[in-house]
């Protein structure tokens, strides 16, 4: 049959919802878009024209065109006097991204509105193609009983099931609506609610964004703890700019029962809260984030810690004679939070970053972030640096802050503030200028070399205990060092220089034996400011060379890789001069210095007990690192070896089925001390189809007794269900050193105390989903017990129960997770269990009110 084609000027056919999101207020792309006045090209198997009433009759396979923009039907007639299109017989439309079906449709040609029955909107991730429009990935379905296109380029549509889970099936999830108003991008509605399988949840109207970012609503918080009760948090997104966001999350702590009571486990907090992060990415190369999370503690009031003794005092005195305490109350007038930066910058004049995080007082995050990682932190710490690099060459600044968070334990010092006169003496590295050579060959050898120079300063005066007796309020069992009357033994600002260079030669590549050889120095200089007696300058070398023999045999599919290795280091006895030296790793502590590798100090505690029955006495601040680079040798030098034998059996390529290593220390030389063996130590990872199995184990040979296990099993198979099981224990005080700063010394000084019981943890659990009820729902099991030789402060748990139920949906994109952790001591519910409850509905995006 011919095919038929006409023309209907028209200033624009269009049909809408779904339409691609522009931010910057552009309307939605239509069906049939183009240049207005531009013609709608129309085909027909078969036309018929009424002269009289200027109507054309299409039947079968009709096809309008205008621009991009294609609408199918089986059938239409089109109104040349009316300037009205309708078609029947299934409608298919597909204009950029936006695909719909309807049972028919009634365009206005004139006024650029038109009404759609039982209509389908697919809006797609990207541009769908009109050959084949269902295929590609679906970013929002809906439907509407009824949908009118109103003058405009404004949708309305009724009885609305909308959702942005693309199944093959029935959505996970769908958000219904008795109307949706579509305006540019945004999909408002109303009568709302939420259906997530056979639950339907009435929800407050919505304003719905159809693709990209936009402004509203996300899933609200929720949250139970022992500290500050019922959490509830709605965080607000908001949209800036094409580059430019933030979030604000309001929201409240309800508190738990008033004990009046400040101390950890028995505490509560309570109020108003607000949380704000700004997003940015104004250039490429360029982005970052801030964020400040704010409360107002409304139980402030309970930090006054009266004294028992003295009922008129305000507050328990500090521990030490003039020590600054901490004034009653929490915060700055109650107001308290924690900020978080991160910002990277990287082009052709080189990269800036920063990355870090500040809190008002050293108790913020126990309270309202228990349960993450920060709270467990000794310190807060934030670092900021800028570099470039020219080949090889690497050159920069850098600085570091540090909070010291470690007095979060102490009664005596109840919410101390980490700014302001109750801040304690943290050194900061500010700044620090760095170069950095990669290596570089010369010859057969590779050079290589780093140099910094470094100044500490803090920003708040030591106080009388660390002056008096070496040791701050927070160092550990500062309490019981004595005060030797040694003038002050409190650290002082100082500027450190640092220069290493290394050379590397690297065995042939046609020798079968992997070998490596290096040489090389470290030497840096301390000047400490007010106390010329203590500047002090070190030089050492650095000798060593690692050897290691890879063999490899074939077992049918399986390949076995064996491979024994000796690594030897040495350092020399540094030339030095000055003061006593920084960070020595063999310092026998006490308030004169004395190096004496088996005998060391450096890191330990005062109070504890010696190897000679004896306490240990610590070392004084003013000898303790710095940094990570201060404790990079012991004076007393040393010759350590490393004999390790590797042997790994894969089935596969990349499968490794069965690894076992073998590890020992030996130190061979050092001043003052004879030769001996360090730590053994066997490490074991199985994978035998659902079983996996690891463990490791270290043996110290001088205290005839294990240092550190750790062991664990797991069950899992091909549906998800799995047990596992898994427990560390680590014994007090190690008498090896393990590692000693950058060069990665493991056993050149023996510790001086007294080597400790075993203590750590076990836990077991299991994971299946329910065998009755909704498909989907898993719930899971975990035991945890801490390993103890000493009986626990009665304020921590030795065992933690936690059950989880977990539902996620069959496509995927809704998750409802609730979990529950009970605290136990002695067999007794500690506190309150902490709950959680997450509503997580993926793919959604934000949501916000209408």
């Amino acid at each position: 049959m011919r095919r038929l084609r006409v023309s209907a000027a028209a200033a624009a056919l269009t049909l809408v919802l779904g339409s691609p999101a522009r931010p910057q207020g552009r309307g939605p792309a239509t069906i049939l878009a183009g240049p207005p006045g531009q013609e709608v090209e129309i085909e027909a198997d078969h036309a018929t024209y009424g002269w009289e009433k200027r109507i054309l009759k299409l039947e079968g396979h009709v096809i309008a065109r205008r621009d991009s923009g294609v609408l199918r039907a089986a059938s239409g007639t089109l109104d040349r006097e009316a300037g009205l299109l309708t078609l029947t017989g299934g409608v298919l439309g597909v204009q950029g991204r936006n695909v719909f079906l309807a049972d028919s449709a009634l365009v206005n040609l004139d006024s650029r509105s038109a009404d759609l029955q039982g209509a389908v909107l697919y809006l797609k991730e990207k541009p769908a193609n009109p050959a084949d429009p269902r295929s590609g990935k679906n970013s929002l379905i809906l439907h509407g009983k009824s949908v009118q296109q109103l003058p405009g380029e404004e949708i309305l549509a009724h009885d609305v099931a909308l959702t942005p889970c693309d199944c093959a099936g029935a959505p996970d999830y769908e958000l219904l609506a008795d109307t949706a108003r579509v305006d540019q991008d945004r999909a408002h509605l109303s009568g709302t609610r939420l259906r997530v399988g056979a639950v339907t949840t009435p929800l407050f109207p919505l304003s719905l964004p159809l693709t990209q970012r936009q402004s509203g609503l996300l899933a609200p918080q929720l949250g139970f703890a022992s500290v500050f009760g019922f959490a509830y948090a709605q965080p607000v997104f908001l949209t800036l700019g094409p580059s430019n966001d933030v979030t604000l999350t309001p929201g409240f702590f309800t508190g738990t029962r008033d004990t009046g009571v400040p101390t950890l486990g028995s505490r509560t907090i309570r109020g108003p809260r607000l949380g704000t992060e700004w997003r940015y990415a104004p250039v490429e190369g360029t982005s970052g984030s801030a964020s400040v999370d704010l409360f107002y503690d409304l139980a402030r009031n309970d930090s006054r810690y009266r004294d028992p003794n003295d009922p008129s005092a305000a507050v328990v005195p500090p521990s030490y004679p003039g020590e600054r305490g901490t004034d009653p109350g929490r915060g700055l007038v109650g107001v308290r939070g924690v900020a978080h930066l991160s910002h990277r910058s990287e082009g052709a004049s080189g990269t800036f970053a920063l990355q870090g995080s500040a809190a008002t007082d050293s108790m913020v995050l126990a309270d309202s972030q228990p349960a993450s990682l920060e709270s467990a932190l000794d310190f807060l710490r934030t670092d900021a640096g800028a570099w470039h690099a020219s080949g090889p060459l690497t050159a920069g600044a850098e600085a570091t802050l540090m909070q010291d968070m470690r007095d979060r334990f102490r009664s005596d010092y109840p919410d101390r503030r980490l700014f302001g006169p109750e801040g304690r003496a943290t050194f900061q590295r500010l700044p620090s200028l760095f170069a950095q050579l990669a290596p570089v060959p010369v010859g057969r050898l590779l050079f290589s070399g780093e140099a910094s120079a470094a100044q500490f300063v803090s920003f708040v005066s030591p106080g009388p205990q660390e002056r008096d007796t070496g040791f701050g309020p927070t160092d550990r069992n500062a309490a019981a060092a004595a005060a030797p009357a040694m003038g002050n033994l409190a650290r002082a600002p100082a500027l450190r220089l640092d220069l290493s260079p290394r050379l590397v030669l690297l065995g042939p590549a046609d020798l079968p034996l992997d070998l490596r050889l290096e040489a090389g120095a470290r030497g840096d200089a301390w000047f400490m400011e007010g106390f010329s007696d203590r500047n002090h300058a070190r030089l050492y070398g650095l000798f060593g060379g690692r050897a290691a023999l890879p063999l490899e045999r074939r077992f049918g599919d399986a390949l076995h890789r064996l491979e024994p290795a000796i690594e030897v280091r040495a350092l020399t006895q540094p030339l030095q001069s000055g003061g006593a030296p920084i960070g020595d790793p063999a310092d026998a502590g006490g308030a004169v210095y004395l190096a004496n590798s088996n005998a060391a100090e450096q890191g330990l505690s005062p109070g504890l007990q010696r190897r000679d029955s004896t306490l240990t006495a610590g070392v004084p601040a003013l000898r303790r690192p710095y940094d990570e680079i201060d404790g990079a040798a012991p004076s007393t030098g040393a010759i350590e070896a490393t004999m390790a034998l590797s042997q790994s059996l894969f089935v596969k390529p990349g499968i490794r089925l069965l690894r076992l290593d073998l590890l020992q220390d030996a130190l061979l030389w050092s001043a003052g001390t004879k030769a001996r063996l360090g730590e053994a130590t066997a490490a074991l990872s199985a994978q035998l189809g659902p079983i996996g199995l690891g463990g490791l184990l270290r043996f110290d040979w001088s205290q005839r007794a294990v240092s550190f296990a750790t062991a664990s099993a797991s069950l899992r198979d091909a549906r998800g269900d799995e047990v596992h099981a898994g427990g560390s224990i680590l014994n007090g005080a190690s008498s090896e050193r393990l590692r000693a700063g950058v060069d990665e010394l493991f056993a050149a000084v023996r510790l001086a105390s007294k080597g400790g019981d075993l203590s750590g943890s076990a836990g077991a659990g299991a994971s299946a989903p329910l065998p009755v009820g909704q498909r989907g729902l898993r719930l899971a099991y975990d035991a945890s017990h801490i390993i103890s030789p000493t009986e626990l402060p009665k304020d921590i748990p030795d065992w933690t129960h936690s059950l989880r139920a977990i539902y996620e949906t069959s496509c995927h994109c809704a998750g409802v997770q609730l979990s529950a952790d009970f605290p136990l001591h002695g067999g007794k519910l500690l506190r309150t269990p902490t709950l959680r409850f997450v509503l997580d509905l993926k793919s959604l995006g934000s949501f916000a009110t209408f």
